[in-house]
């Protein structure tokens, strides 16, 4: 083979083989790079559908491009022997990396951040690996994880008819150099497989979790977290025992690397951690506090005193002291300052993050976050920034302090949810801005029917955690269930999604849903009042006023007669009761009542601004609006709005400057392109103008635009 050209490949020199191939060091001709060549053995390659799955494997496993996954270039076959060319690598196997001893704290805690990392990628591509084990993760020469071979741990040979009995009549002795691999036995390697693959069930992401769990255990320790002479042994303490306590073998350990390695292993999948990227969360924070504890530590040795003990050890016995030493200065401080700093009272909620990788499903954590935030400014004298405040968020892995300090906050909370089928999975922290440290997290798995009793358990929860002790009225409030109908629920929750696009085929969504949830429960004050903030939307642009106004008034008024005490509905009627009715009395009573049920909801602040700067109140309104914008100083429609105020209020040359600011928010918001249009002709530049409208025009083209004519 040594010496041959295959495809456009010349093969240098062989780099080693095992069950699943040989693998050699080959010069891409055309590309001029040196790439790994591994063939695949020839049983696999003789059937036809397996060869058929390989390739389709092999093309989801090429999508993955993250810099811990080893890359796959190309796949090919030579005179009938299937063939995969990947990226070449410089270093040794984690396997070869342990060595039967346990790595460095530091070294185990970063390599396992990487590999979390590199799973959470494949998981949300739809790929599981099903053979995580130390043989299949690469450490480079600069300390970096590469996994390799995924997809193609599925290829791995299954229990065929008349197998079972040769297995059972002679179990096989496993040796260290067979890597613990039981060809014949199941797919994947028997000593990293989890509960659900040692028993044949259909696997998930969370299979991987068990193994990975397994080579942190072995990377901590030095030793197999499960172990026997045969695969029969092996399987047994699998499905039935506990590995030995870590700090039995590596007392030196923190025990929080033993949580966390514990939760990887548990039995029950529906316990054990649900997602790579809680994992990593999780050991991100471990780094994080060995690092700052390490840095507090000072290395000076006293005299005469030789410190043999690693480093975290010691750093131990000064934290002791240091808490002391802490608890003496918070008392003498909470002498003078009392106990206001016990309490939090400013928070944001990022947008949650979909872990479903499918934007059919972005209603869902969008409209948890929205409803979170919500009812967490229910909660007496806290601050909670709006939706449209951390939208700009949405999509991005945000690092929770720096999004704070931008949002002028003292907590965040971030979540993750992840539906399959019927089953909801929705994980949270709440991480203290000033100190980036970890106040609360919780994992929270039901059924899809029990969303409305997931986010009373959050909100609860972080009440708790924020040391808010809410009166029996608030704890009645925070109680009440805008529907006990879970599916009306969740279609309301898509109607806000589409609403809120701002364009006429989201409007239109928007009140097809509402209607629907209206369908299932005709008493949820919440979808009427959903119903009048889309129909608000599309008056003057998809509705003539008369249609749209009309029906959202009476969707309003239905949803205060439902719950009087529905902030958003009295906005919503404040709204239609200046922009339709003019009745300038009814609305300032509205906008009242709004700011009276949530003084810090900044949208009602915004809309009232905008009611006052029409009667001419000007300074009132601009206070009003500045006031929503101190509230909610990142969100895209407020922005909007006191851009649009300052329109009206004949102030042109602040009002192109705040659209302008909006639309570094939100390029494609053909709202600000539209006023900013008219503003630039009111200013006499109607190159600007026609342009401005132009955009507007290109960006909803649903529009009636005599203007951009």
């Amino acid at each position: 083979m040594i010496g041959q050209t295959i495809s456009h490949y010349r093969v240098l020199s062989k780099l080693g083989g095992g069950g699943m191939g040989v693998v050699y060091e080959a010069e891409d001709t055309q590309l001029g790079r040196h790439v790994a060549l591994k063939f695949l053995p020839e049983d696999l390659s003789r059937d036809p559908h397996t060869m058929e799955r390989f390739r389709r494997e092999a093309r989801a496993a090429s999508s993955l491009n993250h810099p811990h996954i080893c890359t796959i270039y190309d796949i090919g076959e030579q005179d009938g022997q299937l063939f995969i060319v990947m990226e070449l690598l410089e270093g040794h196997t984690l396997k070869h990396t342990i060595a039967g001893k346990p790595l460095q704290l530091e070294q185990a805690v970063e390599l396992g951040i990487q590999i979390s990392d590199a799973l959470d990628a494949a998981h949300s591509k739809g790929i599981i690996h099903r053979d995580i084990k130390p043989a299949n993760i690469f450490v480079t020469a600069r300390g970096q994880a590469k996994v390799l071979d995924f997809g193609l741990a599925k290829l791995a040979p299954v229990v065929r008819p008349g197998d079972e009995d040769a297995g059972m009549s002679a179990p096989p002795t496993l040796t260290a150099d067979q890597n613990l691999t039981s060809p014949g036995v199941a797919i994947g390697t028997v000593a990293y497989m989890s509960p659900e693959q040692a028993r044949g069930e259909e696997l998930d992401v969370r299979s991987d979790l068990f193994s990975f769990g397994c080579v942190l255990y072995e990377m901590a320790t030095g030793r197999l977290a499960f172990s026997g002479n045969t695969s029969a042994i092996i399987f047994h303490s699998i499905l039935g025992e506990a590995p030995k306590p870590l700090m039995e073998l590596n007392a030196a350990l923190p025990a929080e690397l033993e949580r966390i390695i514990t939760k990887t292993l548990e039995k029950d999948r529906e316990v054990r951690y649900q997602h790579a990227a809680d994992l990593r969360a999780d050991l991100k924070r471990l780094k994080r506090d060995t690092d700052s504890g390490r840095s507090a530590v000072s290395t000076e040795k006293l005299p005469g005193v030789r410190l043999r003990q690693p480093w975290w050890r010691a750093k131990t016995a000064v934290a002791i002291g240091a808490v002391l030493l802490a608890g003496l200065l918070a008392a003498a401080w909470f002498r003078f300052a009392g106990s206001a700093h016990e309490v939090i009272d400013s928070v944001a909620v990022l947008p949650f993050a979909n872990a479903n990788a499918d934007a059919s499903t972005d209603y869902l954590s969008d409209g948890i976050t929205e409803s979170l935030i919500n009812t967490l400014s229910e909660l007496p004298h806290l601050t909670v920034m709006s939706r449209n405040s951390v939208l700009r968020y949405k999509g991005r892995e945000a690092d929770a302090q720096a999004a704070g300090r931008e949002l002028k906050v003292q907590a965040v909370l971030t979540g993750r949810v992840m539906q399959r089928g019927d089953n909801l999975s929705i994980s949270v922290e709440l991480v203290d801005v000033a100190k980036n440290t970890h106040l609360w997290g919780e994992e929270y798995n039901r059924k899809l029917s029990d969303l409305l009793a997931i986010q009373e358990n959050i909100t609860r929860d972080i009440s708790e955690k924020l040391r808010r002790k809410l009166s029996g009225e608030e704890e009645k409030r925070l109680a009440k269930r805008p529907t006990t109908n879970a599916a009306a629920y969740r279609l309301y929750l898509q109607g806000r999604y589409f609403a809120e696009k701002y364009s006429k085929d989201g409007v239109d969504k928007g009140i097809d849903y509402f209607r629907q949830a209206i369908a299932l429960d005709p008493n949820y004050a919440l979808a009427y009042d959903g119903l009048a903030y889309a129909y608000c939307i599309a008056d003057d642009f998809w509705l003539s006023p008369r249609e749209s106004m009309a029906l959202g008034k009476e969707a309003a008024k239905r949803a205060l007669e439902l719950d009087e005490t529905l902030p958003e509905a009295h906005a919503d009627m404040g709204w239609i009761d200046f922009g339709y009715d003019y009745d300038w009395s009814a609305a300032d009573k509205e906008f009242k009542r709004a700011l009276e049920l949530r003084p810090n909801y900044g949208k009602a602040h915004i809309y009232y601004g905008w009611d006052l700067v029409s009667l001419g109140r000007n300074e009132e309104g601009l206070a009003e609006i500045k006031h929503g914008l101190e509230l909610d100083p990142l969100s895209v429609e407020s922005n909007l709005f006191d851009g649009n105020v300052l329109y009206f209020g004949h102030r042109y040359d602040q009002a192109i400057d705040q659209l302008h600011k909006t639309l570094e928010m939100d390029p494609n918001l053909w709202f600000a392109h539209m006023f900013l249009g008219l503003a630039y002709e009111r200013k006499g530049d109607f190159p600007r103008a026609v342009a401005e409208l132009q955009q507007a025009t290109k960006l909803e083209t649903s529009v009636p635009w005599p203007l951009a004519e």
